[in-house]
């Protein structure tokens, strides 16, 4: 028990991240700037909790943001 708490709290890197969801780096940023993943800027890198990866996968978007806009 103790010792899987401390494995969720472990911080991966911006590399691991990306294997871990299976994304490209350019998916990952766009995650990141849309506000649908939260990461941790340490230093000059970025890390990332696995629960916040899990819950960014777990997330539903709203159909508004999958729908073009219509200009007319």
């Amino acid at each position: 028990m103790v010792i899987q708490m401390i494995q969720e709290d472990v911080l991966l890197t911006f590399k691991e991240a990306m294997q871990y969801l299976r994304v490209s780096r350019s998916t990952l940023y766009r995650l990141m700037w849309s506000g649908q993943l939260t990461g941790h800027k340490v230093g000059s890198t970025w890390r990332f909790y696995r629960e916040d990866l899990r819950a960014c996968v777990g997330r539903e978007i709203p159909m508004t943001s999958l729908q073009p806009e219509v200009i007319s």
